[in-house]
């Protein structure tokens, strides 16, 4: 999921984009190529402080849907600057912008999460090799996506974008229906998100009684 929405291709090939799809000339590829990677630095203390007062899904569907607007809108201004259209140059710096928009979502949305989220959602027997599996998933198709990349800017070109415009859209109802919200709750009460006698109303309550016991406890004991 995290792959195929294109953030490595934008990491990796950032100068190529910069130059052969925005159109910009090969000192300026490089220079924004190293802001881009600098914002995306920036960008990714954003999340430490969201994760856990927002929330796992919201940070995923809201950003997952805003980088699935950001490759569409991309796809349309690329297709102007490959087609040299009047509007050519205000098109390359609007999809230059873009890719900054995008790799802040991405960071916002992605860099905490995907990490977190797979450790959180595997129940206690399961959650090393489960830990591991998804770790070695996001690498391989690191490595899948880096590869198709350059050829799919060659060939099809904008179109490159409207793939990853799609991937980042069709994750949104995934992770609404399938990916339960852990923030706030401990490891152990994730296995009983599955059961068919508690939800997650329910253990965020018994959750907040058990802090609020403990909290008395620790008063009356002082």
């Amino acid at each position: 999921m995290q792959q195929l929405g294109g953030n490595n291709a934008v990491l990796y090939y950032a100068n190529t984009l910069f130059q052969n799809s925005v159109g910009f000339s090969t000192h300026m590829s490089g220079l924004m190529s190293g802001y881009l990677n600098t914002w995306f630095f920036i960008a990714s203390f954003i999340p430490y402080l969201l994760i856990d007062r927002i929330g796992r899904r919201p940070l995923l569907m809201s950003m997952l849907a805003l980088s699935g607007a950001v490759m569409a809108v991309q796809a349309a201004l690329i297709y102007q600057v490959q087609y040299a259209t009047p509007i050519a140059r205000q098109a390359g710096i609007g999809a230059a912008a873009m890719l900054f928009v995008y790799l802040g979502a991405f960071a916002i949305g992605f860099q905490s999460t995907v990490w977190v989220y797979p450790a959180e959602i595997l129940p206690l027997r399961l959650r090393q090799r489960g830990s591991s599996i998804s770790t070695a998933s996001n690498w391989i198709f690191n490595y899948m996506v880096v590869q198709i990349t350059p050829p799919a800017i060659n060939n099809i070109g904008w179109k490159t974008y409207i793939i990853f415009a799609i991937f980042n859209s069709c994750w949104v109802p995934v992770i609404y229906f399938f990916y339960p919200e852990t923030k706030g709750l401990q490891l152990e009460d994730v296995d009983r998100l599955f059961s068919k006698t508690d939800d997650l109303t329910t253990l965020m309550q018994q959750h907040e009684k058990h802090i609020t016991v403990e909290h008395v406890g620790a008063i009356e004991g002082v």
